[in-house]
């Protein structure tokens, strides 16, 4: 009978007699069969490319245990990927079902590649152990957003909730709407003929809030883009957040939307995704494993910076209650399409209670899960309690 193993030595596809006196081996079940499946990757050198199960090497690492190649992974394929990433550990159906639960964010029962890498991010090869370490992310808190030239209603409501909140997070990074003078995003500019448009009959007649499309140039391709009122214009007033915002000596800082011909939204790339803010190195080097977003505006650049940070394997929320929408009848349809990326909403207080009672640093595959165990128990209680004080009791008359 030929097997398929995997441990310190790689995989090895050939007859079961091989053997390597330090090998911690276990067999991959979806493989045992007297007649392999014909899978192209099968064989030594493709497993050295990934022998540290990493977020960098994880479309390898997907594609190797996707045997059906369906494009997820469902509870056999990922048992079998388990096994290669705590060989030592045995996982009941309830710990495996609890897995699956963390860290299938869009909740469809598989785990799809990005949710795989948001999971190796968590994952330390060396020491076989899970890690957490968590980022809150502030997106655009400066005066033109709040009192300025496209101020926000109400929206230095979140300066005191953000505030509140931010010491309760690892690390915070702050983002910086950070535009030139003439940046294609701003009506002037387009009335002034210096963002090439293709719309060329409406120049000097434009409204904030228009549409138009920008033509191609070398750094990136055409596409729509919004007009706004000139906003955060680098190094004015404006471009400065807000007075009671805290920012402390030790958080990190992007800047977006620095080049003159293209919008950002995100703060981790631009809205052609041609170039990197480098945020996402930043949070790498950090050793960020969970993003929790906030700040101006909801609808815009606190989606995109979501939906990206998602797309580049972050665990991803966004703290509702510390964000202002643009649109008011935008903010349903966001909330769907986050959901959809798996990127959870939630309120400051959900968070704060989350972070709380979630360990940073290294833990062994069953303390993590153990963790998890616990704050279910708590979140239960705390809901319970919460009920309890707002309904009370009815007396007999």
């Amino acid at each position: 009978m030929f097997g398929f193993c995997c441990g310190l030595g790689g995989f090895y596809d050939g007859p079961s007699q091989l053997a390597l006196p330090s090998c911690s081996c276990f067999c991959v079940e979806a493989c045992c069969s007297t007649s392999l499946p014909s899978r192209s990757w099968y064989g030594p050198v493709l497993w050295q490319k990934w022998s540290e199960l990493t977020h960098e090497n994880s479309a390898d690492i997907f594609k190797q245990f996707d045997y059906n190649s369906n494009g997820e992974l469902e509870a056999s394929e990922l048992r079998n990927f388990l096994k290669a990433a705590f060989p030592r550990t045995e996982l009941s159906k309830e710990e495996l079902s609890e897995l699956v639960t963390q860290f299938d964010s869009d909740q469809n029962g598989t785990i799809g590649l990005n949710e795989l890498r948001a999971f190796l991010r968590c994952y330390n090869p060396e020491s076989k152990t899970i890690q957490r370490k968590t980022a809150l992310l502030v997106i655009d808190v400066q005066n033109d957003f709040i009192s300025g030239s496209l101020a926000v209603q109400n929206s230095e409501t979140i300066v005191k909730v953000i505030n509140q909140i931010r010491d309760k997070f690892d690390c915070v990074v702050i983002s910086y709407d950070w535009h030139p003078q003439d940046h294609c995003s701003f009506v002037e500019s387009a009335n002034d003929g210096k963002v090439k448009i293709k719309e060329t009959e409406g120049v000097g007649t434009f409204q904030a809030f228009s549409q138009v499309t920008l033509l191609g140039d070398q750094d990136r391709a055409e596409h729509s883009q919004m007009l706004y009122p000139r906003h955060c214009v680098q190094k004015t007033w404006g471009s400065e957040c807000h007075k009671d915002l805290v920012v402390k000596k030790e958080d990190m800082s992007v800047y977006k939307g620095q080049k003159a011909n293209i919008d950002s939204y995100s703060a981790f790339f631009d809205n052609c995704k041609a170039n990197d803010t480098g945020l996402t190195k930043q949070l790498e080097d950090a050793g960020v494993t969970d993003v929790y977003c906030c700040g101006l505006v909801f609808d815009i650049c606190v989606k995109s910076s979501a939906l990206h940070g998602a797309e580049n394997g972050f665990r991803v929320s966004v703290i509702e209650d510390a964000c202002k929408p643009l649109n008011e009848t935008e903010v349903e349809g966001t909330r769907k399409l986050l959901a959809n990326a798996g990127v959870q909403v939630m309120s400051s207080a959900e968070a704060t209670r989350e972070v709380s009672v979630q360990m940073s640093g290294s833990m062994p595959l069953k303390e993590f899960l153990q963790s998890v165990k616990s704050h279910k128990h708590a979140a239960a209680l705390h809901k319970s309690e919460h009920l309890a004080s707002h309904c009370p009791s009815k007396v007999k008359s």
